[in-house]
């Protein structure tokens, strides 16, 4: 199976500025990801979509590509969307497409093998990282003119207990990845048979603000 994976990362971040190359434990940020990915050894071409020339010079010495991101989808579209055209834009062939936000740094290449190996390896369209909520979604409430409004059963009817608890779980960004043609007919990873890998909470951390880093940089200290 021939696989296109690509880092997108554009300029502009608001939140914290220049996020994709801000320095995480001594790093880019976006090398991080990268890395990773190359380490995977699970894909054709990588490439790097970007408008940056300091994003792209930030991984450039690794085995990576760049593609020149189009201006209306560095700032108006989605990842999704940016990846979408791509996706048309490009003249190669491949079989199965994945995309690595460089926000999600400590993904590991074993992560990216197991995901990879699920979707070339089973009957699936898609394959996305997953984390663990850790919040308890079934005490959720809605509040309306200071009315507590309970979202699901469980306070209800007195359900709190941990035994009634189930586990939800939330895409973690670390990777999405699709067979080519399904990608390009449906346009979105969770309309088909989406299989999740599961990434532990340490290894699922996203950034987007210096607390962010902070954060991860305190995990990375302890490890």
């Amino acid at each position: 199976m021939k696989t296109l994976a690509v880092i997108p990362a554009r300029s502009g971040s608001t939140r914290l500025k220049n996020k994709n190359i801000y320095p995480l434990c001594g790093k880019p940020l976006i090398r991080w990801v990268t890395e990773a990915v190359v380490q995977s050894n699970c894909f054709d071409d990588i490439l790097i979509s970007t408008n940056s020339d300091k994003i792209f010079t930030a991984v450039e010495d690794l085995a990576v590509k760049r593609h020149n991101r189009r201006d209306h989808v560095s700032t108006e579209a989605t990842v999704l969307d940016a990846m979408i055209q791509l996706m048309q834009d490009t003249k190669n062939t491949y079989d199965a497409f994945a995309y690595f936000l460089p926000t999600c740094p400590f993904i590991a290449p074993e992560d990216i093998i197991s995901g990879y190996q699920v979707l070339t390896e089973s009957n699936c369209d898609s394959v996305v990282s997953m984390t663990i909520i850790p919040e308890t979604i079934q005490l959720a409430c809605i509040m309306s003119d200071n009315n507590v409004l309970p979202i699901f059963d469980n306070i209800q009817c007195g359900m709190t207990n941990s035994k009634f608890i189930k586990k939800y779980y939330k895409p973690s960004g670390g990777f999405y990845m699709a067979k080519w043609s399904y990608l390009l007919e449906k346009k979105n990873f969770f309309k088909g048979i989406t299989k999740g890998v599961v990434i532990p909470a340490e290894r699922s951390v996203d950034i987007n603000t210096i607390e962010d880093i902070h954060y991860a940089e305190l995990l990375k200290g302890t490890k």
